[in-house]
């Protein structure tokens, strides 16, 4: 059980001719664009652009996380794996690998993106993470009815205007005792993350 815690050809060109051949000025190769070249990428959006730091709580303490914690949370603009867009949200669950050892520690990293204009966004933190499962069963305290689940109860920080990112909520921490496959997903409301699926091994 868990425990919640991105050839160039040269053509030679050889001229022939009848009598004493003379020497052909020699004749540059012409570049010719390779298929493997990779495109490239698409600038991202300001907002996607610069990273605002990662924080977590050591004891009544908030210090900037650790640099492996920081190294994922910087993937995410260019991660392929990420949660569905609705309604202009996504929420997307980050790990920095998929594979791990029974009993070997699991960090998990949340976003909250809105891509929409004119949305408050709170990107101070960390704040408590909610509606997280495993294999489809609730880990962490469920999400309260009627409130903004993206708004945090207390709250003393900057607040931002989408289009803006969140990386800003508890990293949870998990250890799993036996070999097998696990999922893990957020869900707030109607918005879903990925599933973060890793596969434990001994």
């Amino acid at each position: 059980m868990p425990r919640a815690s991105s050839t160039v050809l040269v053509a030679l060109l050889v001229g022939c001719g009848s009598g004493t051949p003379a020497a052909a000025p020699p004749s540059k190769a012409k570049p010719v664009a390779s298929a493997s070249a990779s495109a490239t990428e698409a600038p991202l959006p300001p907002y996607l652009a610069q990273f605002p730091g990662l924080f977590v709580r050591k004891g009544d303490q908030v210090v900037e996380a650790p640099a492996a914690d920081v190294a994922v949370a910087k993937s995410y603009p260019r991660a392929k794996d990420k949660g569905p867009l609705l309604d202009g949200h996504r929420l997307t669950l980050l790990a920095a690998k998929r594979t791990y050892r029974v009993g070997e520690e699991v960090r998990v990293l949340h976003v909250h993106e809105v891509a929409v204009e004119g949305e408050q966004v709170f990107p101070m933190g960390p704040k408590p993470v909610r509606g997280e499962l495993i294999d489809g069963k609730m880990v962490t305290a469920t999400v309260l009815a009627d409130v903004d689940p993206f708004q945090p109860e207390v709250y003393d920080g900057a607040v931002l205007t989408s289009p803006a990112v969140d990386y800003n909520w508890e990293i949870t921490t998990y250890r799993f005792s036996a070999p097998g496959t696990r999922t893990i997903q957020w869900k707030v409301g109607k918005f879903s993350s990925n599933a973060l699926v890793l596969q434990i091994v001994p």
